[in-house]
């Protein structure tokens, strides 16, 4: 699920915070991980060659608390979310979850599939879809077999 929080920008109140905005889509989708936040931020930024004090700096916030974000123990504001996803010249989506190659490749373990899954990206609308309802085809037939036997 990729959702472009910039359009969440149109808020009057950007002292919402990104936990809440969190919590109500975790209501819609139960892959979403606060973690990921923490733990993506200071990939991010140790990638890009900032030492805390240097980005908190940057960002306008005390290092104390870029340290909290980066260790899940609180989250920021979605206005102070958007001025780190800037200084790390990347979209608040990909900040949140993780770029979607990287994603891909810890979530699905075997080589194989992954590849079979990649080359699926250059395949016509039409036949993407038809692959997809193969897979789901398989799968709920998987299942149903599952639960027979």
């Amino acid at each position: 699920m990729i959702l472009v929080f910039n359009s969440i920008s149109f808020f009057d109140n950007k002292k919402l915070s990104l936990h809440s905005v969190f919590n109500g889509l975790n209501t819609f989708n139960s892959d979403l991980d606060m973690e990921d936040f923490g733990s993506n931020l200071k990939h991010y930024r140790s990638e890009k060659g900032f030492s805390q004090e240097a980005f908190a700096k940057m960002i306008g916030v005390h290092v104390t608390n870029l340290s909290k974000y980066e260790r899940n123990k609180s989250m920021p504001s979605l206005e102070v979310a958007e001025k780190i996803a800037t200084a790390l010249n990347m979209s608040l989506d990909e900040l949140v979850y993780g770029q979607q190659n990287e994603k891909a490749r810890i979530r699905i373990a075997d080589n194989e599939l992954l590849n079979l899954f990649n080359k699926t990206q250059e395949l016509s609308d039409d036949q993407k879809k038809t692959v997809m309802d193969l897979l789901s085809a398989f799968l709920l037939k998987s299942n149903l077999k599952q639960q027979l036997g």
